[in-house]
């Protein structure tokens, strides 16, 4: 399934910004199990086990993450690890009359947990983006944005579901390393 100009530029939008936010929209195509926001507060994560003191984030948060959906454009990935590193990628890519568009944004820095809330701070950000309609616009590892994100976050069983600012949720499975 396409997604519509509207919400495709959407999509670029976030990926460009680095947020899951790039998952789609409440009114656009299925994206990646996104969950329309909510007017109640979320529960407290519920982790099986807390961080150590040589561990930056607690057990239940550590591991590779992936949410992706059929009929999507859109992928995204998580690794977080036990000393607060984490990488993310997320590649949008779309059929256009000229070819296939792909816009792709990788990020690494330290993730850290204050309660509810999982603050990402990227050190490195890169996008880049081919689109066969405008090769001269095409661009490889280009600098992105680095400003910190914050999101709710919960872990239950297999799945994590990280809300952002916005309201926008956007659950994510524990995927072998």
């Amino acid at each position: 399934m396409a997604v519509t100009g509207v919400v495709r530029s959407g999509l670029v939008i976030g990926l460009l910004l680095g947020t899951v936010a790039a998952c789609g929209s409440p009114a656009g195509p299925p994206g990646p199990r996104t969950t329309p926001p909510t007017a109640s507060s979320p529960p407290a994560p519920r982790t099986t086990a807390a961080a150590t003191a040589d561990q930056a984030l607690p057990r239940a948060l550590v591991g590779v993450w992936r949410s992706d959906a059929k009929n999507s454009d859109a992928s995204l990935t998580y690794r977080f690890r036990g000393d607060g590193a984490y990488t993310f990628v997320g590649v949008l890519a779309y059929d256009s009359p000229d070819g296939t568009v792909q816009v792709t944004h990788t990020s690494e820095g330290t993730a850290r947990v204050e309660g509810t809330r999982l603050v990402l701070t990227p050190e490195k950000a890169v996008m880049s983006r081919r689109d066969p309609s405008d090769p001269e616009g095409d661009h490889t590892s280009r600098p992105a944005g680095r400003a910190p994100q914050r999101h709710r976050w919960e872990v239950r069983g297999d799945d994590l579901a990280l809300t952002d600012g916005t309201g926008l949720r956007v659950t994510y499975a524990r995927r072998s390393p």
